[in-house]
């Protein structure tokens, strides 16, 4: 019969304590990265493919959407890894459910003064990385997921509104 051996020399846990200005502070860090990437993207990919010539006119009136939806997914991963390598519980469903709920913010904001934008987007990420981490705090998977799923259904409802 075989014998199993375990090499406990190697574990490295998944931080179990919840840290809630650790995850405010990412979250705030990444609404202002958020719209930077978005001012970037918005500016030099996305304005030099779509605005100049009059065919892409459309193309050219959304960009402000285009780019903060680019720097969403950008936002999400960049934020995976943040939170990867402090060891957070759930990383995937916190920047995955963020970037589903807050998916369209640059068109919400896209009227205002930079600033005032700038306030927005960090709050709305601190907020979304509180919550989704709060409900990530359980260590059971199904029950995350399906209040996670709730959240995120009922936020986009509201947001529709």
């Amino acid at each position: 019969m075989a014998k199993v051996i375990l090499d406990d020399s190697q574990v490295r846990e998944v931080s179990q304590s919840y840290v809630w200005w650790r995850l405010a502070a990412i979250g705030l860090g990444l609404g202002l990265m958020y719209w930077v990437l978005t001012y970037l993207v918005g500016h030099f990919i996305v304005d030099q493919l779509f605005c100049n010539n009059s065919a892409d006119a459309v193309n050219c009136t959304n960009s402000t959407s285009i780019s903060g939806n680019i720097a969403d997914v950008l936002v999400a991963t960049i934020g995976l890894g943040i939170m990867i390598r402090l060891r957070i519980f759930w990383p995937i469903v916190i920047a995955a459910a963020t970037a589903i709920l807050l998916w369209g913010l640059a068109g919400w904001t896209e009227g205002l003064w930079f600033l005032e934008a700038i306030g927005w987007s960090m709050l709305l990420f601190g907020l979304c990385y509180l919550l989704f981490s709060w409900i990530g705090r359980y260590a059971r998977s199904v029950p995350v997921l399906v209040v996670t799923l709730i959240v995120l259904v009922i936020g986009r409802i509201v947001l529709a509104l």
